[in-house]
């Protein structure tokens, strides 16, 4: 049976869908072990053996190859100018190669540095990638992992759309199919040459220790928020736009290591008042937050309305996005879906908090690993957050350009909120 591609469909015209992770170890292993742990970890999962077939017809799907399309490769220098370089050379998932890792050696210092397609999964996919990885380094033989997608029939009856939402997407497609157009990979390698020749994206990272990590828990506990939400706050508290913020939510099994896409998301609307205490406005963002994920039509909405779109609709509204492609439908529907005009999120965060894989692996260890979100187009500003080892790392992944300062100086600051946490 083919595995359609349908709530992830936004990742396939997306030009910066990537995620990357940073693994730092310590214990100096081999490079070619680390290459040969690297391919047994491509050949033990099904997304790293696919490749994605786009049809005449606007479906698109999985097909597993007899032979893994990935890349691995032993490199030096400096891991942001590796994402740099790298980010600008199109992923051939027509051809397998949903992932790239480079083994980094300086000196007595090893690293592993993982960029991978969305469509190969999500942040929680690519921390089992990184298990299966250290497992088979430390000779383990690892079992195949199948894909396991996001189906109409695997998400929660009580998650169904109300009957308007279900007839306002009807009335879309019904206006798109009449002119619809199916996109290629003509079009999927365009929109990346366009937008990367225009765009340089930017990294900055920051770690917590584990005394300032401790009192961000006790801060937030304090306050009667989750951590997730104080720094939220933190960074809303320096970007005084009126918009929404985006955050990621995995609807991932606890027993599900497979590489898939298994996350959904939510928005919400919250401008910083400086009216009310730091905390005040802390306690007020979770409590909009919490709205959301109680609510099983909201928590899954983001997930139900991609069921419901014409693929090829969405493929559009990318290419409007970035201007390659112009239809008064697949304008309204990109400012519907927030990749333009007032509904586009102005910051995203993603945190994987507490990083549940181990971290000792024979004579290998873990020492700490950062994860770098996509910068994708539905959103200003990204922020995202490991924790490993009790140190948290948090990220900033943004488009240098005319306001890169602005945004060096947002970071900074949403960070110095953190730190001076208590005394706000």
């Amino acid at each position: 049976m083919k595995k359609h591609i349908l709530t992830e469909r936004a990742n396939l015209f997306e030009p910066n869908d990537y995620i990357n992770f940073l693994v730092e170890l310590d214990g100096n292993p081999d490079a070619d072990e680390l290459v040969s742990a690297v391919e047994a970890a491509f050949e033990a999962n099904e997304a790293a053996m696919s490749k994605v077939v786009l049809e005449s017809d606007g479906s698109a799907f999985y097909e597993k190859l007899p032979k893994c399309g990935c890349k691995v490769s032993v490199s030096s220098g400096n891991w942001r100018e590796i994402v740099r370089k790298n980010e600008k050379v199109p992923f051939a998932i027509d051809r397998g190669e949903m992932v790239r890792v480079f083994v980094i050696r300086n000196g007595e210092e090893s690293s592993l540095l993982i960029m991978s397609h969305h469509l190969a999964g999500d942040g929680k996919s690519i921390l089992c990638f990184i298990e299966d990885i250290m497992r088979a380094l430390s000779g383990e033989k690892l079992e195949y992992k199948p894909m396991n997608l996001i189906t109409r029939e695997s998400l929660p009856r009580k998650s169904e759309l109300p009957l308007a939402v279900k007839l306002y997407t009807k009335g879309l497609n019904r206006k798109w199919n009449r002119h619809r157009k199916a996109f290629t990979w003509d079009d999927y390698y365009s929109v990346h040459s366009k937008y990367w020749s225009k765009h340089d994206s930017q990294i900055m990272c920051e770690t917590f220790s584990e005394d300032e990590l401790e009192r961000i828990k006790n801060c937030a506990k304090a306050v009667g928020v989750s951590v997730n939400s104080y720094i939220a706050a933190a960074f809303l508290k320096e970007n005084r736009n009126k918009g929404s913020l985006g955050i990621p939510v995995s609807v991932r099994s606890v027993s599900d290591k497979s590489m898939s896409n298994l996350t959904s998301g939510i928005s919400v609307e919250y401008t910083y008042s400086d009216k009310k205490s730091f905390n005040q406005n802390a306690k007020a963002l979770h409590d909009a937050i919490q709205h959301k994920l109680q609510s099983p039509v909201l928590r899954y909405f983001v997930l139900q309305f991609m069921l419901l779109l014409s693929p090829s609709l969405v493929d559009a509204v990318l290419l409007y996005t970035h201007g390659l492609y112009n239809s008064k439908m697949a304008k309204k529907a990109a400012g519907v879906m927030g990749y333009v005009g007032k509904s586009k999120r102005e910051i995203g965060i993603t945190n994987l908090t507490q990083i549940d894989i181990p971290t000792q692996y024979a004579s290998c260890k873990i020492k700490n690993i950062t994860f770098v979100p996509p910068a994708v187009s539905y959103a200003r500003n990204i922020i995202g957050v490991s924790t490993l080892n009790g140190k948290m790392t948090v990220t900033y992944h943004f488009m240098g350009g005319c306001r890169e300062y602005t945004q060096q100086n947002f970071f900074s600051r949403g960070i110095m909120n953190l730190r001076q946490c208590g005394r706000l």
